[in-house]
C-alpha cells in the first residue's frame, strides 16, 4: 500500500515549472502599464488643454500619428526619447529632472524674460533642444527669442 507522500509525488510533475517566475513577470508588466495609463492620461488632457489633434501632435514629435495613437491608448512602452520628445512638445512633466530644471528657470529669470524662456523651451524643435543645454538657454534668451 502506497504512503499518502508516494501518491502526492506521483502528481507532481517531473520538470520544473516557471510559474513564480511567470508571476514577477506578470507583475513587473502590469506596472509598466499602470505607469504608462498614467502618462497617456497625461497627455491626453495636455492635449484638450492645448486644443490639439493627435494628428497635430505627430507632427510635432516629428513621429507618425498611428505611434501618437498608440501612445494615448496607454499600452505603449514608452522610450526615453518619447518621453524627453512629450515632455518638450507639451510642456508636460513626464521624468522628475524635467520638473527640476523648469524650476530652476524659473527661479532665476523674473518677468518677460522669464515667460519667454519658459515658452520657448516648451516650443522649440526637439532636435534643436538636443543640441543645446539648458545653460546655453539661460545665458543667451535672446538666441531663441524672434
Amino acid at each position: 500500500m502506497k504512503t499518502n507522500r508516494e501518491r502526492f509525488l506521483e502528481l507532481v510533475s517531473k520538470e520544473p515549472n516557471n510559474t513564480a517566475k511567470r508571476n514577477k513577470e506578470r507583475i513587473i508588466q502590469r506596472a509598466m502599464l499602470r505607469e504608462s495609463r498614467k502618462i497617456a492620461f497625461k497627455v491626453l488632457e495636455r492635449l484638450d488643454e492645448l486644443g490639439w489633434t493627435q494628428k497635430k501632435l505627430a507632427e510635432a514629435m516629428e513621429v507618425s500619428p498611428q505611434y501618437v495613437s498608440k501612445m494615448v491608448k496607454g499600452k505603449e512602452n514608452f522610450t526615453l526619447e518619447t518621453l524627453v520628445k512629450l515632455q518638450q512638445v507639451l510642456d508636460i512633466p513626464i521624468l522628475a529632472s524635467y520638473r527640476k530644471d523648469v524650476e530652476k528657470v524659473s527661479a532665476e529669470f523674473k518677468g518677460e524674460e522669464q515667460t519667454a524662456i519658459v515658452q520657448t523651451l516648451g516650443s522649440i524643435s526637439y532636435n534643436s533642444y538636443v543640441s543645446l543645454t539648458l545653460k546655453e538657454t539661460i545665458r543667451k534668451p535672446s538666441r531663441f527669442l524672434c
